[in-house]
């Protein structure tokens, strides 16, 4: 007869009553605490705009969804950049991941097939996989939960270290440790069922080879009352064991076990079962004991963390949700949604290390300011309403927001898709609903409001950036053209964006391409407006521009941007089917029609062979990506392939693409002075990093604000003689050799 997995060897009738006697217990304190935790995410405010919340969590289930979190949940994707944060996490997750398959086997296999048809499917060389595969399974949880240890303990890193009183380096402590005991304890148990197995027969080995004599001595051990079998099975078994089998022959399969059991085998058989047993409850023990402290715990993310992954808003990065404008006061104003996120932090501190506020020395800590709103919902009472109090000041401060540069290098780092410059820009709004502005964010705000643009300059000068070209590019308010030219106010007003402005305007005139702007019309789109958290300015802007696209709808056929901001809210917040309601005239002008930032263009016509390339550059160059145009919408490769085309030879940043450092001006901060006593603006940090390239002569923009906040930091840190700062379309323009005179 095969061998089969032993069913609750060596434990007592009584302690299989008490099992199963506390496992429905155990199981209502779990589902009890989980569900007061979660009830917790509903005190949230409703999302405007948006289906029930019936039919939000059936839009969860969407194949895009589901695949996220497979990818997220099951095999870390998002940990790709950290490998010893990859390799630890998944030791710890599929260790306990398996454990747990393991365990539900054995309890079908037991409490199942065993008692209905006295069959168990854990037996012969299915049962020698089960065990070796939890053996290994076991020791990769072991090795996870010691590398765990070692980083958090022994070194320390700085983005586990806080400031906060809510927050410890110590939280992980009781969870690795139960998880380490459960794991240790488990080994135990097997080596001590393996010793005992050993004991017998050796002792089955001393009788007389007589097949009676030794199945008394099996019956003198009390073999019998441990084989948990019908007794037709139960006969077989002992007559197996009795004609010189080993006990447990899946013991071979079991390295831990097996060695341990060698290691105890000097034990008397009858101590071998004490602490068999007595390993067995505090294993048991333990098991119940984190079950029941999941929901209380940091081990709770185990829960809240796939949640979020499943339920988050799955949309365009660089869209904006429809919000209340008063903003966030309370935990309460935050969306359902939102409350998720708060209480899926790992506290990690991954979104800390890449966020350039916090590095420039700024206030800002976006794993902190998360932590501290989660532990302000769990202070929250869902039904105490009247007493929710004011998230402004006790858990954050002005200067930590305004400190945002909404870069989203923290969201997309966020191992478990935290939207944290959402959560700021909705704290903002409430800042800005009490009128907490910063003095220089206060003025560019009248300019936009008088002006249209954050200059304070004249409408009418908008377009004066061309009167040095010798040609005028259409009014395409007035006449037809292929493209309508959003130029965006850095790139219309700052002498040296400007400069860009006019070399890409050459460039596609050089390659015949039809251009039209909206002239004194365009305002400032509203990008940066709507993250500073000024919601109701924004939405005045957006009509505006959008009734002037209207006007000019059946003029252009394609949008063209130079600022990636701009980009980024005409393409993901201007458009039909997005944040403005239908019917919206800023929403129909731009439905069908692509927006495209000029490095998309300016490849497009490249490789189609509209622009030819005079000569190629001999020069080695890195390039910065913008973050409005990478990390918010996926705009990676077209700068690239033009600098590949111009003959240039590309040193990466070690920060580059979706891993690219932000320039500092995102999110209002180009309007706003820095504080007294910042280690180094994120601009010069930048800076720094290009100029410790070999051989780079060229930092290569395709920004307008990046270009103004590089070209100060160069100065700042004396490098002009080492290193200039350039747009791609001035790199084009050189490369195709064009004299003034041609595009006139």
């Amino acid at each position: 007869m095969e061998f089969t997995r032993p069913i609750m060897w060596n434990v007592p009738h009584w302690a299989e009553i008490t099992l199963y006697a506390m496992i429905p217990l155990v199981m209502i304190a779990f589902v009890a605490a989980t569900v007061w935790r979660m009830r917790k995410w509903f005190i949230g405010a409703a999302e405007p705009g948006t289906p029930s919340l019936r039919q939000q969590l059936l839009q969860s289930l969407r194949p895009r969804q589901l695949w996220s979190l497979v990818k997220t949940a099951l095999f870390q994707s998002r940990l790709t950049r950290d490998t010893f944060s990859l390799v630890m996490h998944q030791a710890i997750f599929w260790g306990m991941a398996l454990l747990f398959v393991g365990t539900a086997l054995a309890t079908v296999d037991q409490d199942l097939t065993n008692l209905l048809w006295d069959w168990q499917f854990l037996s012969g060389r299915t049962y020698l996989v089960y065990e070796f595969v939890l053996d290994v399974f076991g020791v990769v949880l072991i090795v996870g939960i010691a590398m765990a240890a070692y980083r958090r303990y022994v070194l320390r890193p700085r983005r586990l270290q806080a400031k906060r009183k809510n927050i410890s380096l110590w939280d992980a402590f009781p969870f690795l440790s139960l998880l380490l005991l459960i794991a240790v304890t488990g080994f135990l148990v097997e080596g001590l069922r393996i010793a005992e197995g050993l004991h017998i027969e050796s002792q089955v080995a001393a009788a007389p080879s007589d097949g009676q004599a030794r199945l008394a001595a099996l019956e003198r051990m009390d073999v019998r009352a441990r084989l948990k079998m019908g007794p037709e099975r139960q006969e077989a078994q002992l007559r197996r064991i009795a004609e010189g089998e080993a006990v447990f022959p899946a013991a071979a399969a079991a390295p831990v076990g097996k060695g341990i059991a060698h290691l105890l085998t000097p034990l008397s058989l009858d101590n071998v079962r004490l602490l068999h047993q007595l390993s067995w409850w505090v294993h048991t023990l333990l098991a119940f004991g984190l079950i029941v402290s999941i929901p209380m715990t940091k081990a709770f993310h185990l829960i809240s963390s796939p949640a979020n992954m499943l339920l988050r808003d799955a949309g365009e990065p660089g869209r904006l949700p429809v919000v209340a404008e008063s903003g966030v006061r309370t935990v309460r104003d935050y969306t359902w949604r939102q409350l998720v996120q708060v209480d899926a932090c790992t506290w990690c501190g991954k979104c800390q290390d890449v966020c350039p506020g916090y590095a420039a020395g700024f206030p800002l800590s976006p794993r902190d300011l998360v932590q501290g709103l989660g532990a302000q919902l769990l202070r929250t009472k869902p039904k105490d309403r009247d007493n929710t109090p004011s998230l402004h000041g006790p858990v954050v401060t002005p200067e930590e927001l305004w400190a945002c540069c909404t870069c989203r290098a923290c969201e997309d780092i966020c191992p478990v898709h935290i939207q944290q410059p959402r959560l700021i820009i909705d704290l903002r709004r409430h800042l800005i609903d009490g009128g907490q502005v910063d003095e220089g964010l206060q003025d560019a705000l009248m300019n936009f409001q008088r002006y249209g643009n954050s200059f304070g300059q004249s409408p009418r000068k908008r377009a004066d950036w061309m009167k040095p070209l010798g040609f005028k590019l259409k009014d395409v308010r007035k006449e037809p053209a292929e493209y309508l030219w959003f130029v965006g106010d850095y790139a219309s007003y700052d002498p040296r964006a400007q400069e860009v402005t006019r070399a890409v305007a050459r460039v596609l005139r050089h390659a015949g391409v039809d251009v039209g702007l909206l002239m004194e019309k365009e305002q400032n789109s509203g990008n940066d407006v709507r993250r500073i958290g000024e919601e109701g300015l924004f939405a005045m802007l957006r009509d505006k521009n959008g009734q002037e696209l209207a006007n000019a709808k059946d003029n252009f056929r394609r949008v063209l941007t130079s600022d990636p901001h701009t980009y980024n809210t005409l393409k993901n917040e201007y458009r039909a089917g997005g944040q403005i309601s239908e019917g919206d005239a800023a929403a129909e002008p731009l439905a069908g029609k692509p927006v495209l930032h000029y490095a998309e263009l300016l490849d497009e016509l490249i490789r189609g062979g509209a622009i030819g390339l005079a000569r190629r550059m001999d020069r080695t160059v890195t390039y910065h990506d913008p973050c409005y145009l990478g990390r918010f919408n996926g705009v990676y490769d077209a700068p690239r392939r033009i600098l590949e085309a111009l003959g240039a030879r590309l040193v990466e940043m070690p920060r580059s693409r979706a891993n690219s450092y932000c320039c500092g001006a995102g999110g209002g901060r180009v309007w706003m002075k820095d504080s007294p006593g910042i280690a180094e603006r994120p601009a010069e940090n930048r800076i720094k990093e290009a100029l410790a390239l070999p051989g780079v002569q060229c930092l290569v923009v395709a920004c307008p604000k990046d270009l103004i906040m590089f070209q100060d930091a160069v100065k700042t840190v004396g490098a002009e003689d080492r290193l200039r700062v350039v747009d791609v379309g001035e790199l084009v323009l050189e490369a195709m050799d064009v004299p003034a005179e041609a595009v006139t």
